[in-house]
């Protein structure tokens, strides 16, 4: 009986990767197979209509793959099939290129047919070459031995047939809808049908950059969107075709119209290279920052690793990482300056996702910091059009004025409009930092005012020395009043706009860091030590007092300021009130204490005006 032989540099070829993590590759060696066999014939018969059946016979636990390929001679049997590491397609390709004769093949380490044995107890081939006399038929039971058999020509049809016994454990392959699965997960854009049990094709064949509209960029979009649509189940707000010339790629990048918390969803792409699918939601091949983007990228310059499960970082692959950046980049750009309203929907879905990349990576954040849009109370605006709206100061720069806290958006909003001046809501993740960074690219032309720890002479304008010496006392009172309470405050006097705003607090460093610290210690993200001085920082900063800047402009403020004795107990909730107005129209998080000597104090007024409404009824 002939013995299996082993190529020595193949087989340390073979062993020097990983093979075969996931046991239905099989699947895709042996349609990979097949689709070499059918393209070798088509040199000598451009016409063929290639065909790959998978047949399906559950009472043998078999499995059928054929094709109308090339087929097999007893030599190629025994030198190709018979011989681990040894490929026929590999060796025939380098003999044709020899002759400047190109052929799309697949195949490369003469080990796809053996992957088999994954799950198979017995491997039958049945091959014939067209017009040959006989048929040839290969047995192998996975072990160094084999069989090989002529039969009559009309035992097989050209071509050749691989038909799997599968293991006792492993006849879950019958399934149909499995199988399904693992073609198009592998081979959906392989160029030739595939049937199963005489149904299909149930591959795609050809994907939008194989057909000849992909030229007219119309018809090249709406194909693309409806592809990508349907492959992934996400309906895309940009689609970007992929065209490149060096190294060759084809293929399509989408940013979904949906969210994506923090970016951690995406930056993913199913990697195909010849038509062939390598890798599936490969989380590596785009840029770091580009995490928001999906898609299908095909490269047959890429070199497969032996396993064909993932590819060799040489220097085209590092190449295409970085073309692949230089086509995203171009497209959000211009989505943004040609369509507005989408690349703003874009932003919104996105924005953890595109403002986290632009802080985290500069070249990124610098092409696209001057589109991005920041919050408002006119909307969303980018910088260049959020200073465009500030006015030029005496040291002919135009002010960024911005909050870090959400909660500031009631007080802050209602100050610079009334001071006819823009603040930007900042309370997004990266929002500081990528303003910082602006500031720090232009520091000719901007001046960075941040409100929430910025007692700004142009919004809070000081009094004289004689109307703060008349507002000393009810300062003090007030002091008292809320040290009393055990509440920590800086009390100021200024007059500001608008008049209707008794008082605010400034505190976002201070709130900024207790919300991150409290985050970490609600979501025990940090070990029992850690926990423990985490705790500690988080009461320091609660002891840290705010500044309370009252407003000399309004009604309540300049009434307390008349007052003879305004540290009369009786006027006590009163002061403490201001403070607690003030809190809560930053909406600041109160704390447990002061939430209930606020509830104290309110009741206490409540029942005072009652008896003030008695007796005035009375």
């Amino acid at each position: 009986m002939p013995k299996m032989r082993a190529s020595f540099q193949g087989l340390v070829r073979v062993l020097a990767k990983s093979l075969y993590p996931e046991p239905d590759v099989f699947v895709r060696e042996l349609l990979q197979n097949a689709h070499d066999s059918i393209q070798f014939r088509r040199l000598d018969e451009p016409e063929l209509p290639g065909e790959i059946r998978i047949d399906v016979d559950e009472s043998a636990h078999t499995l059928s793959f054929s094709d109308n390929g090339a087929g097999m001679d007893q030599p190629e049997i025994e030198n190709f099939l018979s011989v681990i590491g040894n490929t026929g397609t590999g060796s025939r390709a380098q003999e044709l290129a020899a002759r400047d004769v190109a052929v799309a093949t697949i195949g490369q380490f003469g080990i796809g047919l053996l992957s088999a044995f994954v799950v198979a107890e017995r491997i039958d081939v049945y091959t014939r070459k067209p017009g040959a006399a006989r048929t040839w038929h290969w047995t192998n039971y996975g072990g160094e031995d084999y069989e090989l058999v002529a039969l009559p020509a009309d035992a097989q049809p050209s071509g050749t047939r691989a038909a799997v016994t599968l293991a006792p454990n492993q006849t879950a392959f019958l399934d149909g809808r499995r199988i399904r699965q693992i073609v198009r997960r592998y081979a959906d854009l392989l160029p030739f049908p595939i049937l199963l049990n005489g149904f299909g094709p149930i591959n795609a064949v050809n994907a939008p950059w194989h057909e000849p509209g992909w030229r007219d960029p119309v018809e090249r979009d709406q194909t693309l969107a409806a592809f990508l649509s349907q492959r992934y189940g996400d309906p895309p707000l940009l689609v970007i075709p992929l065209d490149l010339p060096h190294p060759r790629t084809l293929g399509g990048l989408y940013v979904a119209a949906r969210y994506a918390p923090g970016g951690q969803e995406g930056g993913a792409v199913d990697l195909f290279q010849g038509r062939m699918s390598i890798r599936t939601n490969d989380a590596e091949l785009l840029p770091e920052w580009a995490r928001f983007v999906r898609g299908v990228v095909d490269c047959p310059e890429l070199q497969p690793t032996a396993a064909r499960d993932n590819v060799q970082r040489d220097s085209v692959y590092h190449t295409l990482r970085e073309r692949l950046g230089e086509t995203i980049i171009p497209a959000l750009l211009d989505l943004a300056t040609r369509d507005r309203p989408r690349f703003l929907r874009l932003c919104d879905w996105h924005q953890d996702a595109l403002k986290g990349m632009a802080a985290r990576h500069e070249a990124f954040g610098a092409a696209v910091l001057d589109y991005l849009p920041f919050a408002t109370h006119q909307g969303q605006l980018t910088l260049p059009e959020y200073l465009a709206r500030q006015p030029i100061g005496a040291d002919g720069k135009r002010p960024l004025y911005f909050f870090s806290h959400e909660a500031d958006a009631n007080q802050f909003y209602s100050l610079c409009q009334a001071h006819g001046v823009l603040a930007i809501n900042a309370s997004g993740g990266f929002d500081e930092i990528l303003l910082r960074r602006y500031t720090g690219q232009h520091p000719e032309h901007v001046e960075l005012k941040p409100l929430d720890h910025l007692d700004d002479p142009a919004l809070y304008p000081p009094l004289d020395a004689a109307a703060q010496a008349h507002y000393a006392p009810l300062l003090r009172a007030v002091d008292r009043a809320l040290a009393e309470a055990e509440l920590s405050a800086r009390t100021q006097i200024r007059q500001f706009q608008p008049a209707d705003l008794s008082a605010v607090v400034l505190s976002g460093q201070r709130l900024t860091a207790f919300d991150q610290m409290e985050h970490l210690l609600e979501k025990s993200l940090l070990a029992n030590e850690l926990a423990e001085l985490a705790g500690e920082v988080r009461d320091r900063l609660r002891r840290q007092p705010l500044d309370l800047l009252l407003n000399a402009a309004h009604p309540l403020v300049q009434r307390l300021g008349e007052l003879a004795d305004p540290d009369n107990p009786r006027y006590r909730p009163v002061l403490t009130g201001l403070y607690y107005s003030a809190l809560l129209n930053a909406r600041h998080r109160l704390t447990p204490a002061a939430a209930r000597r606020f509830h104290g104090d309110l009741q206490a007024l409540l029942a005072s005006h009652l008896e003030l409404q008695a007796g005035h009824d009375a």
